[in-house]
């Protein structure tokens, strides 16, 4: 049903792809910033928080990627 309202909604499995490789980018990006402030088990955390996200959008991807083939093979008219 989730993946049904993303398809409508016109968010494709390209653009879940392209989230998930920018949370990992992001949670380098956060890592490195609140390193920099000074408490390292903070930017630890907050790294590994947002790098979290990186497989929820791979693995909604794969299942948006299976419902656009369905979608394709239906026929039309």
């Amino acid at each position: 049903m989730l993946v049904q309202l993303m398809h409508k909604l016109g968010i494709n499995s390209d653009v879940l792809q392209i989230m998930g490789f920018a949370s990992i980018f992001a949670s380098i990006a956060a890592w490195r910033t609140a390193k920099e402030s000074g408490d390292q088990a903070r930017a630890e955390r907050f790294g590994i928080f947002i790098g979290l996200w990186a497989p929820t959008f791979f693995a909604l991807a794969g299942e948006v990627a299976v419902h656009e083939a369905k979608a394709d093979e239906l026929p039309t008219g």
